[in-house]
């Protein structure tokens, strides 16, 4: 569905809003312009572009929320990317790590310690805590994969150790990682399982192209998020699902339950919004269940009050849930 503008940084609760962009519907100037823009205001990693080309401005963005993740798929002529280091010190959630993947195009990255190149195929971590520079020469696709540092932390017993290491994504246990990458950016739409779940599966195949030998994620508390996850993906549609109750049923404090999602760059509120939006979705979108009202696609999503509903499903989505059902 392609909006008016590029895709809005998601705030809490909006993690798995997604959306497509393309220059085709602007002049070259107002495109760029847009372009510069939207990667300026990105929350918490904004970069400053300069456009190298001359050349008429083409591009187009597609931005898919997975679980915890986002993920970006650009492609776009030749451009300098640089962020600025973050003074300030960052909460846990919003330190983040980039997995970023030259589809198509090489490009030179660097940050503090670190000048190397990424040539066609290959994909390097980078830190939004400090400074860096992309430089692509070239017309270029590339997938741009956002992941908390704490979640990542579950899968990679060091992420900060892997940090400038160009690896091929045709190598190895990494071709399961580039395909399921490729898919989400082109068929993230129709995915058939949670994306909950689908975020862990990218974790693990990254620590597998990683050569990880024993990811952290089979320890006790990083099993215990997961179960929390998991019990929010089934019991999504029930009102009273609540972090008191989840946490009574796994034996735990309310207290442990939230410190143990805020470990994994999240929290129990934003996972259960995202989930029950997320199954909104479906249920406006299909056929099959196209006579529902809005107040009853609510209702069976774990939404008591309509209104709520509406607002939350128009912040993720910029359109209200009938707007929404009429577009698809």
């Amino acid at each position: 569905m392609n909006g008016t503008n590029p895709p809005v940084e998601p705030d809490d609760g909006e993690a798995e809003q997604n959306e497509e962009w393309t220059s085709e519907d602007y002049s070259s100037e107002e495109a760029a312009k847009r372009w510069r823009n939207y990667f300026a205001g990105l929350k918490e990693s904004p970069v400053e572009i300069t456009l190298h080309s001359q050349e008429p401005f083409a591009a187009q963005l597609v931005s898919r929320g997975v679980g915890q993740l986002r993920l970006l798929h650009l492609i776009a002529p030749p451009q300098k990317v640089v962020h600025r280091e973050i003074v300030q010190d960052l909460a846990a959630s919003d330190h983040l790590i980039h997995l970023i993947y030259a589809v198509r195009g090489a490009f030179r990255a660097r940050a503090e310690g670190y000048d190397f190149h990424v040539e066609p195929g290959e994909s390097a971590l980078i830190d939004n805590s400090n400074r860096f520079e992309l430089d692509m020469y070239t017309q270029h696709e590339a997938v741009d994969l956002i992941m908390p540092y704490p979640w990542l932390a579950q899968f990679l017993p060091d992420p900060l150790s892997y940090l400038g290491k160009p690896m091929p994504m045709d190598r190895g246990w990494a071709p399961p990682l580039a395909a399921m990458l490729l898919t989400i950016a082109r068929e993230g739409d129709n995915c058939p399982q949670p994306r909950t779940l689908v975020a862990e599966q990218i974790g693990h195949l990254i620590a597998l192209a990683l050569g990880v030998r024993e990811t952290v994620a089979i320890r006790p508390s990083a099993r215990l998020a997961q179960q929390i996850m998991r019990r929010i993906e089934s019991d999504y549609a029930d009102p009273e699902l609540s972090p008191e109750g989840v946490a009574a049923d796994l034996r735990i404090s309310k207290r442990y339950l939230q410190a143990l999602l805020t470990g994994a760059g999240t929290s129990f509120v934003r996972e259960l919004t995202a989930v029950r939006l997320d199954k909104a979705n479906a249920l406006l979108t299909d056929p099959a269940t196209k006579a529902l009202s809005v107040a009853e696609v609510a209702y069976r999503c774990g939404f008591l009050d309509p209104g709520y509903f509406a607002r939350q499903f128009r912040k993720r989505f910029n359109a209200t849930p009938r707007m929404w059902r009429e577009m698809a």
